[in-house]
């Protein structure tokens, strides 16, 4: 049973880590990120994929030649790789041909690299932008038998189904992590670039970075965690086990929220429904014309799970869908983003917060300040009127000619 006291105990004692831990971050001057200041946390191509490329160039303005390629193959100690350091060129954004899902060929490859023998690695970089269809299958397929596939992401998570299609992890592609391996990386290179000042902390800069995109603690701190919930077992557990549905409530409350007032201000012209339960990947809110509620176009406003994988990397938008079998004039005449998706639109930021529900910094604010929360959802619910005004006059034109 778990005992109230040492569930109280365990919290005192993670509260007081985390405050060590940003003390000595103050004290240390590491509050002050340039990647956080200038909002590039979380871009995966101009930030990380930049970055991560720039690194490990051998000819990058870092004037360490392959050193910082030599160790990141050195820490991907248990992935067969194949490369000759002294011909080696790093390329961003590498083109491999026309996307073709359908005979699994082509994209675009966030960090290639190659020698002269036509070994090469090809790296999928992910933070937060959702998988596209078949893009581990197509990346497999090119230089086939010479290339090695690796998906990086936070806390290395294995790329969809829809992505890898049948090809295995470990075998076919290699799953890696910013939490473990980038992270075990940049100190390698932090002890290369000792004698490079500015090199050093820009390095640092980013390594601190990853630590908190994977919420990852010094080791003196994380080992203290680790000694405190070990010795708190059971309620450690009891903790875990309810987070993730507190979390839930919170999403699932602006949702509803946002629901309610957008019934009150545009519920005469519109069929305001929540689509998937909300412990479901995607939480969707469809918004139809009134008595066209059975035609093939309508909005969505999508995603209040906080899944990081989805569209605009989680942040909530909204757009237009043809759910028609066929090819429709109003496909043809409008603005596709993927899929059945058209003329989409990413909710601008709230007070300088993006609107992901994965975002914990957010989630705290709404469940803590009530001001915020009712701010939050009038902004949500403006930035969707707003959608609507602009585009809804042209669905309306191409149903009346289903009609």
């Amino acid at each position: 049973m778990v005992s109230a006291e040492k569930l109280s105990n365990l919290l005192d004692g993670t509260k007081r880590i985390i405050a060590h831990q940003k003390e000595l971050a103050e004290l240390r001057g590491e509050t002050f990120n340039v990647f956080s200041i200038l909002k590039m946390e979380r871009l995966e191509n101009s930030t990380h994929s930049a970055f991560l490329t720039e690194l490990l160039n051998p000819d990058g303005t870092h004037l360490k030649g392959n050193i910082f390629l030599k160790l990141f193959l050195d820490t991907l100690e248990d992935v067969p790789l194949t490369l000759n350091l002294n011909t080696t060129n790093v390329k961003p954004e590498h083109h491999i041909g026309a996307r073709n899902v359908d005979t699994k060929y082509g994209g675009r490859i966030d960090i290639y690299i190659c020698d002269s023998l036509n070994n090469s690695i090809s790296i999928e970089n992910k933070i937060d932008a959702g998988d596209q269809e078949a893009q581990i299958e197509r990346y497999y397929n090119h230089n086939k038998g010479k290339n090695t596939v690796l998906y990086l992401t936070l806390h290395g998570s294995d790329p969809s189904n829809g992505s890898k299609g049948a090809l295995e992890s470990g075998t076919d592609f290699h799953n890696i992590s910013y939490r473990k391996h980038i992270l075990e990386w940049l100190d390698k290179c932090l002890k290369e670039a000792a004698d490079s000042p500015i090199l050093r902390e820009t390095i640092k800069q980013y390594k601190i970075l990853i630590q908190k995109l994977t919420a990852t603690m010094a080791e003196k701190q994380t080992q203290q965690l680790t000694n405190l919930m070990l010795s708190h077992y059971k309620e450690a557990e009891y903790i875990a086990s309810n987070f993730n549905r507190v979390t839930i409530e919170i999403r699932e409350e602006i949702r509803q929220s946002v629901i309610k007032k957008l019934q009150e201000h545009v519920g005469a012209s519109y069929t305001i429904t929540a689509q998937n339960a909300y412990n479901k990947p995607y939480t969707l809110i469809w918004i139809k014309l009134k008595g066209m509620e059975d035609k093939p176009i309508f909005f969505i406003v999508e995603t209040f799970s906080g899944l990081p994988q989805g569209h605009f990397g989680g942040a909530l938008f909204i757009g237009t869908v043809d759910v028609g079998k066929d090819e429709s004039e109003f496909m043809r005449n409008n603005d596709h983003y993927i899929h059945r998706w058209y003329n989409a639109y990413k909710l601008n930021d709230f007070e300088q917060d993006e609107l992901k529900l994965s975002n914990s910094d957010l989630l705290q604010k709404i469940n803590s300040d009530s001001i915020f929360k009712s701010n939050l959802v009038e902004h949500i619910v403006n930035e969707i009127e707003t959608y609507l005004a602009r585009e809804t006059d042209k669905v309306r034109f191409y149903l009346n000619k289903l009609s």
